[in-house]
């Protein structure tokens, strides 16, 4: 099969010969549109009036699945040139890292993925994010050099991941970029790697025993670093300091919240004596049930409901904005809650001793009363 977007990967468009194989499935040649494929998404676009839907390889065909029906006969083959670019260029950018990693420094890659949104690639070891940065410098590199980027056939010396296989029966396509990397692919790819523009990693990622490196390339990884520096220009601004300083800054803070937020607990915890001692009592059905309806920090809600129902030797309901917990000795903590949501709305669970969740609305203790007293009634009548 003559593949285009292997020998010729700057044509977009072209005259193909299309064959009907079934209702709104073709085949075309020459073949234009990459399948999707060795972790590549397919190519869009159209063959005469109708859309690309799919492209795929069924059976050893590369079989097109259009959105109305084609009769066969000569038609022109447009591909979305921005998409072709788009995932031609992540696909480069991927050969380029991989290639890197393994010469340079001793990772294997063991599997792709291609995104719409962002990209990824699997390295045999774990690696830190100086590997990382070290990794991307070096790839940025091979971009800056401009270099072709070939098609050659069944070389012996290549790099191969189990799941690259063989293109077609008996021959391995290889894509050649220069001293950097040589590797059976069966994906498409620019022309040459000053193309790409950008090379950036976003993240990493343990993954068995190895790593998942996050990258995008192009466009998309200078919006990625526009929306970056749109952050830190805002937090510099907030802050009042240089971009090296915020880390520093940044720990300060989170550190002194965290020690504000363990002494707001502290004082919280001093109250809740007296206001488990005020909390409202109603008796239903034989149960003394104790009501505290107060804002307070959600942590502390279990604690308060258990200090209610031990007070009142029944039931403890301890309500905080959405947040509910019930506590008790004798009737279920678990039913209580039901109760009360059938009611209120919500969600949560638990067990006849201890249960807690969100409730739908703001109810007050009166209201609580009321709920279970008239569910009560109804599942005695």
């Amino acid at each position: 099969m003559k593949r285009l977007y292997w020998m010729a990967p700057d044509v977009f468009e072209t005259e193909v010969e299309v064959r009907a194989v079934a209702d709104c499935k073709v085949t075309i040649m020459p073949i234009l549109f990459h399948p999707d494929e060795g972790g590549q998404p397919a190519d869009k676009g159209t063959i005469g009036e109708a859309a690309v839907r799919s492209v795929e390889v069924v059976d050893g065909r590369i079989v097109h699945t259009l959105d109305r029906p084609l009769a066969d006969g000569k038609y022109l083959g447009r591909l979305d040139k921005p998409h072709r670019l788009y995932t031609a260029g992540q696909h480069t950018a991927q050969h380029i890292l991989s290639g890197i990693a393994q010469k340079q420094l001793g990772l294997a890659t063991i599997g792709v993925h291609i995104g719409l949104e962002k990209c990824t690639v699997d390295f045999d070891k774990s690696i830190d994010w100086d590997t990382a940065a070290d990794l991307e410098r070096r790839s940025m590199e091979v971009v800056t050099l401009d270099i072709p980027v070939e098609t050659v056939f069944n070389d012996p010396d290549v790099r191969m991941r189990n799941d690259s296989g063989l293109t077609e029966a008996g021959v391995v396509r290889v894509v050649k970029i220069g001293d950097y990397d040589k590797s059976a692919c069966c994906g498409a790819h620019l022309g040459t790697t000053g193309q790409i523009g950008v090379i950036r990693i976003l993240g990493i990622e343990s993954k068995k025993n190895g790593s998942r490196v996050t990258f995008v390339a192009g466009m998309k990884a200078l919006e990625y670093s526009q929306v970056e520096t749109s952050v830190l220009r805002e937090l510099r601004k907030v802050a009042g300091c240089s971009t090296s300083e915020l880390p520093a800054i940044l720990r300060k803070a989170l550190d002194r919240t965290n020690d504000l937020n363990k002494e707001v607990e502290r004082l919280w915890s001093l109250l809740l004596p007296g206001l488990a001692a005020s909390a409202q009592i109603a008796e239903v059905q034989s149960t003394k049930i104790g009501i505290q309806v107060a804002e307070m920090p959600n942590p502390l809600l279990t604690k308060l409901a258990g200090m209610i129902a031990e007070a009142v030797g029944g039931a403890g309901i301890a309500v905080s904005g959405p947040n509910i917990a019930i506590s008790s000795t004798g009737a279920s903590a678990k039913d209580i809650l039901a109760h009360i949501q059938s009611v209120a709305g919500g969600k949560g669970g638990g067990s006849p001793r201890a249960a807690n969740g969100k409730l739908g609305r703001a109810v007050t203790p009166e209201e609580i009363v009321a709920i279970l007293s008239s569910n009560r009634k109804e599942k005695s009548s």
